[in-house]
């Protein structure tokens, strides 16, 4: 009587919890991607908010401080290339005027290309110098941009930023209640892991770091590189490319594309000479990055594989969006995780 009575009880509080759970995530789901940011984040900056309390300064403030250093790491380059985006949008509007008037002419650099220059020039002066060719596609695309996802945009920028802001203001609080909250997840960890969870957590940590300093330490220092090619190279707008570049470089693959755009804008700015540097230049930052650096810190600090680790981050990229670049990798090393420690656990038998 009393065991199917603790059976009930067992089954009852399963489905009772499992019931507050799902509540709970379905009150708070326009905000969990944001408590998953500030949860990622926390998780880098934590070496460094002990470091802030060690040496005396205290838990809010040392939060806080953190908190802020964020706000203003991330707000602030945005807030620069939106104020200079501003700044440019005359100019660029009265350029968008006089090409649909008069056809964009044909810049010289394009012909002397050996062998694809008659080829280009060819093309360039039938759907870019004809003023009406170039504003027949002009229109499709404003088609497209107002059909579809630019109607969007405004209330996608406004989910960014609270997004940003929110995810900012986790950090403050899971920093500051880190403590308990490190003894609450080692305690349920281990009630439903047993002696699994202390590997885990060491592996979902390591898989935290390593992708933020393998994508974003690493992507922000390739943008800076490319971005110093920039102003030697005399190319267009480079403050704003920069910065484009080294945000657009985080995402595996997508800087070198950028880059290849750079390359043409800055010869048909400049011609062959700071082409070649820009391209020598970007070459070096995205080659030693792509195949050396980044595979060292993302694999070295998750001991797995690079190529579950490159597509974990290509697939978390096309689930989840952004989040997922630092999801799928933490998915998948949680799994090698238990993967190893049962196979472990097998083999000392």
């Amino acid at each position: 009587m009393d065991e199917n009575r603790n059976r009930t009880q067992y089954i009852g509080t399963f489905i009772f919890v499992c019931a507050v759970l799902l509540f709970s995530a379905w009150i708070e789901q326009s905000f969990l991607f944001a408590f998953v940011w500030g949860g990622i984040l926390s998780i880098t900056t934590y070496p460094l908010y002990r470091r802030l309390v060690q040496r005396g300064m205290g838990n809010c403030m040392a939060a806080g401080l953190i908190a802020a250093g964020i706000f203003a790491l991330l707000a602030v380059p945005m807030i620069a290339m939106a104020v200079r985006a501003g700044l440019e949008l005359p100019s660029l509007m009265a350029w968008g005027r006089g090409a649909l008037h008069d056809g964009i002419p044909l810049s010289p650099q394009v012909a002397e290309i050996p062998r694809i220059g008659p080829r280009l020039a060819g093309l360039w002066q039938h759907y870019l110098s004809d003023p009406a060719e170039l504003r027949h596609w002009t229109s499709v695309a404003s088609r497209m941009f107002a059909t579809g996802d630019g109607r969007e945009l405004p209330h996608r920028l406004m989910e960014m930023t609270e997004t940003f802001v929110i995810a900012t203001l986790s950090v403050y609080f899971y920093l500051a209640a880190s403590r308990t909250l490190q003894t609450d997840i080692r305690a349920v960890g281990s009630r439903f892991l047993g002696t699994r969870a202390r590997d885990v957590i060491r592996n979902t940590v390591g898989a935290v770091r390593g992708t933020v300093a393998g994508l974003v330490l690493v992507g922000l220092g390739q943008g800076v590189l490319v971005g110093i090619g920039y102003f030697i190279a005399g190319t267009p707008h480079p403050a704003l490319l920069t910065l484009l570049t080294a945000v657009v470089s985080i995402i595996p693959f997508c800087g070198p594309i950028l880059l290849c755009a750079t390359v043409l804008m800055t010869f048909a700015a400049n011609g062959v000479t700071q082409a070649v540097i820009v391209t020598v230049i970007g070459s070096i930052a995205y080659g030693a990055g792509d195949h050396f650096v980044r595979p060292k810190l993302i694999s070295g600090s998750t001991s797995i594989p690079f190529l579950a680790v490159l597509t974990a981050i290509l697939g978390g990229l096309h689930m989840f969006g952004l989040l997922g670049l630092f999801i799928g990798p933490t998915v998948i090393a949680v799994a090698l995780s238990l993967w190893r420690t049962a196979a472990a656990e097998e083999q000392a038998r």
